[in-house]
């Protein structure tokens, strides 16, 4: 995917959680830079990012592919789809259409970022808290959608303490949740 609408700490979040690229080891540094000039989260947000980054970079590409693909793509406990840890059956399916059309109603270049996959997967929530402009509607949708996902996800990592994906987790959090106190 590698789309970047625009440069803030959320689309940098979003790049982290797609298919790692040969620029992921970059793009985290620019990740910690953007945490260490924002004060206003907690260190621990950043300390996350990094612990990320001393997990991964000595990895090969291959292998961080083959670790994102087994924890993001093929095990339904740490899917990237928020919605799957909040919503069954028809009031998943709902929750879906209700994303696809508020992302329509904020001009929010949807199928161009998404490139087919659903809503509610991760990247997809961060660039759109990136790109929203309507503040109360960030704040509710971080409130009611994005942390209850989030958190419930960083739970599912809990189990798994050595995959960097859960340091990611636990960076994204701590951001969402002080941009929902603070607004």
């Amino acid at each position: 995917m590698q789309v970047i609408l625009e440069k803030g700490l959320y689309s940098q979040l979003a790049v982290m959680f797609e298919y790692p690229q040969e620029n992921i080891v970059g793009v985290t540094r620019g990740c910690i830079k953007m945490l260490e000039d924002a004060p206003e989260y907690p260190p621990q947000a950043k300390e996350e990012v990094e612990k990320f980054l001393e997990k991964i970079e000595g990895m090969s590409l291959d292998d961080l592919q083959g670790i994102f693909s087994y924890t993001c793509e093929m095990n339904a406990d740490t899917t990237l789809e928020l919605g799957y840890f909040l919503y069954e059956g028809f009031k998943r399916t709902n929750n879906l259409v209700n994303l696809k059309v508020m992302y329509k109603d904020q001009d929010f270049p949807f199928d161009e970022i998404a490139q087919g996959e659903l809503p509610d997967r991760l990247p997809i929530v961060l660039r759109f808290l990136d790109f929203v402009e309507d503040e109360k509607l960030k704040k509710d949708f971080r409130e009611s959608f994005a942390v209850m996902g989030i958190d419930k996800l960083k739970k599912n990592f809990e189990k798994k303490p050595d995959n960097p994906y859960g340091n990611l987790i636990n960076a994204v959090l701590f951001v969402v949740e002080t941009d929902v106190k603070g607004v």
